[in-house]
């Protein structure tokens, strides 16, 4: 036979000159075939998350929820218990600012009461002056200024004096009774003559004015 005969078993001659093998073509056609059944296969049905269908929600385990509930509720509690703190710690800061104030505040209370009775003394010395001795005048007017000098230096640290005057109603919280006396020129329970003087130092009673109260 020629080399152009053409071999029915295994080769044919293509019309361009190509030389085809028949079982290479029968492979060829076998993998066509089956990359078009996996081209035909359904992609897998996934479950879908509907928000209108409660039964398509994905559902945690109940233990899981109760620990997120556990853990929320020990979140609430360490809040709570943060913020008491925080509030106890404050109140204690603005306390001990407080007191420790209040101590410098009072720190010369003592002197000053001891100083009282000193002045008590001055006041009763002016009360007996005698007005027509220009000597004893002129004398009593060096001991007024000093007086108010020293009360002026004490007003700074907080000293204050209570008013008490003759007719003054009698206020048993800044006013103390020596005892009572009569004047008919004043109504009852009404200061008729002041003893002493009374002092508040800062907000606090110091020493309540000592009075006679008239008593008709």
């Amino acid at each position: 036979m020629s080399d152009n005969s053409f071999n029915s078993s295994k080769n044919f001659n293509d019309p361009f000159g190509f030389q085809i093998n028949k079982n290479e073509t029968k492979k060829d056609n076998q993998i066509q075939s089956d990359n078009e059944e996996i081209t035909n296969l359904e992609p897998p049905q996934y479950a879908s998350l509907d928000s209108d269908n409660p039964s398509s929600q994905i559902d945690f385990e109940p233990s899981e929820g109760a620990e997120i509930v556990e853990w929320e509720q020990e979140a609430k509690k360490f809040q709570d218990l943060y913020l008491r703190t925080l509030a106890d710690a404050e109140n204690s800061r603005r306390r001990m600012q407080k007191e420790r104030e209040d101590t410098i505040k009072m720190a010369c209370n003592g002197l000053i009461k001891e100083l009282l009775p000193n002045f008590d003394n001055l006041y009763l010395a002016l009360d007996y002056v005698n007005p027509e001795d220009k000597a004893a005048k002129n004398l009593a007017e060096g001991v007024r200024m000093t007086l108010k000098g020293c009360l002026d230096a004490l007003a700074n640290h907080g000293l204050k004096e209570i008013p008490a005057e003759r007719g003054q109603s009698f206020d048993p919280n800044v006013h103390e009774a020596l005892g009572q006396e009569k004047d008919p020129s004043l109504p009852d329970m009404t200061v008729s003559r002041v003893v002493n003087r009374g002092y508040n130092l800062w907000d606090r009673l110091l020493r309540p004015a000592k009075v006679m109260v008239v008593k008709n």
